[in-house]
């Protein structure tokens, strides 16, 4: 084995390819043909989109668990662990079951270079094949055609939003996007578009390919009325199916109605799925409520416009009678006037962060200049994510709250410093 440690192979991983990206299938394909894994007796489940990935698996893998079935969910990015990314029903892979997929996959591989994700990528499906597991679901990292994850055939395929994101690997055309996104789709299997309004060009590569399309808004959708939302759509046997009067959960609905719709499809009692558990359901990252000290903080990965967006509208919907403070830090490559734009009037005071060993991340001194475009000059600038927080958490008030968002490193360092700050809080009511 060439490594004993999981910090030992990731260090190694991040450094046996030139680059961090390199969308294609052919080298993980390759590898994958020698690994000779079986999905044969596997539902397949792929989901893509711009936004609502995470949560639409986070809702699969917890009603597909309800129902009793074995279930496999792969996901990136991780915050504070890599085994976040690899779960086997529920419980996330452990330190010697990755290395043990690392070292064959190492062996298999030859001279094929892979890259970081794709070692990921193999490496969850090696488990998921070992374990024989009824359902995995596979998160896209990067468009849908040419990611690692699409190098299996999925009998159900997911796209949950399409907005503009990614340019550099995904372009700014729309409709360009949208048959990326699709071409996960498969000849006589399930496709779903959970996008109410997607591009032209996400049906069209379904009737393409002659994947079985199903469109939100059209086959099935979702009616909210204050805490509660009715479902309908259809079985796999095309009969009309409705679920009225749940409980609204945390996540965005688009993802929600999707997910349940996939499960329609699924090999299983339909009885057996406890829809009325969807509300327990808490995701790190959307729109996640923590209490610190009784102080309430608010961590969600919006990252472009369209999840700032949506963020915009979930904190009017939920206005406090106190302040509203930003903690945001983000990827210089990103949309960053659009995600501005979409949140300027949302905050009483933007506190900015560079962050720690992000060579991609825009400074925060730039980010205020950004902001100053746009007539916002309540900013504070920090040198990490660890800094901006303890000045905003002083200052937090009971009626109070602050939002940090933005990328996944900022959420992630900002739970660290959660972390650290309950660990010092248990210690000193211990003594």
């Amino acid at each position: 084995m060439r490594f004993e440690t999981l910090q030992g192979w990731l260090k190694w991983i991040e450094s046996c390819h030139p680059n961090e990206i390199e969308l294609g299938l052919e080298r993980i394909g390759q590898v994958l043909n020698q690994l000779q894994l079986s999905f044969q007796q596997t539902t397949v489940i792929t989901v893509a989109g711009t936004n609502g990935k995470g949560s639409c698996v986070a809702v699969l893998g917890h009603l597909l668990r309800q129902a009793g079935l074995n279930v496999g969910c792969y996901t990136s990015p991780h915050f504070l662990r890599y085994n976040e990314r690899i779960n086997i029903n529920g419980v996330d892979a452990s330190d010697h079951q990755i290395i043990s997929a690392f070292d064959e996959i190492d062996c298999a591989r030859g001279a094929t270079p892979l890259t970081y994700f794709e070692y990921g990528t193999l490496a969850a499906l090696k488990l998921f094949s070992s374990l024989k597991m009824d359902v995995i679901v596979l998160e896209v990292g990067l468009g849908g055609r040419l990611d690692a994850s699409n190098v299996i055939d999925s009998d159900i395929a997911i796209v949950t939003s399409i907005a503009i994101d990614h340019e550099d690997w995904l372009g700014s055309d729309i409709n360009v996007i949208g048959r990326e996104k699709s071409g996960i789709f498969r000849k006589g299997k399930v496709a779903l578009c959970g996008d109410p309004k997607p591009p032209l060009s996400v049906q069209e590569t379904a009737q393409r390919v002659g994947a079985c399309y199903y469109q939100r808004g059209k086959d099935f959708d979702i009616t909210i009325n204050h805490d509660q939302f009715d479902w309908k759509g259809i079985t796999s046997s095309k009969s009309l199916v409705e679920l009225p009067s749940l409980d609204m959960p945390s996540l965005p609905m688009d993802s929600v109605a999707v997910a349940i719709q996939a499960c329609q499809f699924v090999p299983a009692k339909q009885t057996a799925f406890q829809y009325d558990t969807l509300q327990s359901i808490v995701l790190m990252g959307r729109f996640q409520h923590k209490y610190v000290e009784n102080k309430l903080l608010i961590l969600d990965v919006a990252h472009n416009p369209a999840a700032a967006q949506y963020l915009a509208k979930k904190l009017t919907a939920t206005a406090v009678l106190g302040k509203t403070y930003a903690l945001f830090s983000v990827m210089a490559d990103k949309d960053i006037s659009g995600i501005i734009s979409e949140l300027k009037d949302c905050f009483d005071h933007w506190y900015l962060s560079d962050l720690t060993n992000q060579t991609r991340a825009i400074a925060a001194v730039d980010l205020s200049v950004e902001l100053e475009k746009q007539g916002v000059t309540n900013t504070s600038c920090y040198r990490s994510v660890s800094e901006a927080f303890d000045e905003v958490f002083e200052l937090l008030k009971e009626d109070d709250r602050v939002v940090v968002f933005g990328s996944f490193f900022t959420v992630a360092e900002a739970v660290s410093v959660i972390n650290d700050r309950d660990s010092r809080v248990r210690d000193i009511n211990a003594r």
